[in-house]
């Protein structure tokens, strides 16, 4: 997680500078339209131009001001986050709660430009809202649960999880769904109201996890599974006894024309994956050697 940090850090000092331009044009806005006279005066001989620089001025203050919020609360968080607690779910909580927000000022300022007072004018609309409130349900419940996934530690980016059968690693969480990429390459989006309210497995919270090993033998081969088992049991037999292996299944995976595909199923602590892997494609490869 340290890269993912000071990575996180160089975005955070873009924004920063990009803070910096936005607050320089709101001061020259500022100045022109509510301390300069001869501008003030021209200004009011445009027929509708004082409302579209009250509206830019809300605008881009609002923007400031969410933008400010955004920034020192991620500073903040990742000042006081250790390395190995840091979650980047929070981040992008916080940059979608910035972009809902900033949505808002963008929607109330179009209606400043056009001299309407948004208020008023979203008092009048209020049976309308309640109607598009109840249409889009469905939305508004995947994008709250989308802000809970996104503001607690059940998932985060890089997690692998397991939810209706489906296995893969979540690459983004979004207000709507959940991003998730499949051990065969494929892209799955999720709704976030079916991953908080199906059963699913986070392998991070687990100390142990199932890996297979498939690998594919000629017919003619006559290789049984127990002797399959007893070639390989000995080479992890250390393993074995220290509990690093809790599971070692053989068995048949697909029996074709012209070759047998064999399954073997190990139960390991995800963080020894890599190097057991490693481990296991050496002695499978000493046992194909073997029959040849």
């Amino acid at each position: 997680m340290p890269q993912a940090k000071s990575v996180l850090r160089i975005s955070e000092n873009r924004k920063l500078r990009l803070f910096i331009v936005k607050l320089f044009l709101f001061g020259i806005l500022f100045y022109l339209h509510k301390v300069s006279v001869p501008f003030s005066l021209w200004a009011e001989n445009i027929s509708g131009l004082p409302s579209i620089l009250g509206a830019l001025l809300f605008l881009l203050g609002g923007n400031i001001l969410i933008s400010l919020a955004r920034m020192l609360t991620a500073r903040i968080y990742m000042r006081k986050q250790k390395d190995e607690d840091f979650q980047i779910n929070f981040l992008l909580g916080i940059t979608w709660i910035s972009n809902i927000l900033n949505s808002i000022v963008f929607l109330s300022a179009l209606i400043m430009a056009f001299g309407i007072r948004p208020f008023e004018f979203l008092t009048s609309l209020t049976i309308v809202a309640a109607a598009i409130a109840i249409i889009s349900k469905e939305y508004i419940t995947n994008t709250i649960n989308g802000l809970i996934i996104m503001f607690t530690d059940q998932f985060s980016l890089g997690d692998t999880i397991k939810i209706n059968e489906q296995k893969g690693i979540i690459k983004d969480i979004t207000l709507l769904n959940t991003v998730l990429k499949r051990d065969d390459g494929l892209t799955m989006m999720i709704p976030n109201n079916l991953m908080l309210s199906t059963h699913v497995i986070n392998y991070r919270f687990t100390d142990r996890k199932d890996v297979e090993f498939i690998f594919e033998v000629p017919v003619e081969t006559k290789m049984s599974l127990k002797e399959i088992r007893e070639k390989i049991e000995p080479k992890l037999a250390k393993r074995l006894e220290s509990k690093e292996i809790s599971k070692f299944i053989v068995g048949l995976s697909g029996i074709y024309k012209e070759k047998i595909a064999i399954k073997i199923i190990v139960g390991i602590a995800p963080e020894k994956e890599p190097e057991i892997r490693e481990e296991f494609d050496e002695i499978l490869l000493e046992l194909m050697y073997e029959k040849q």
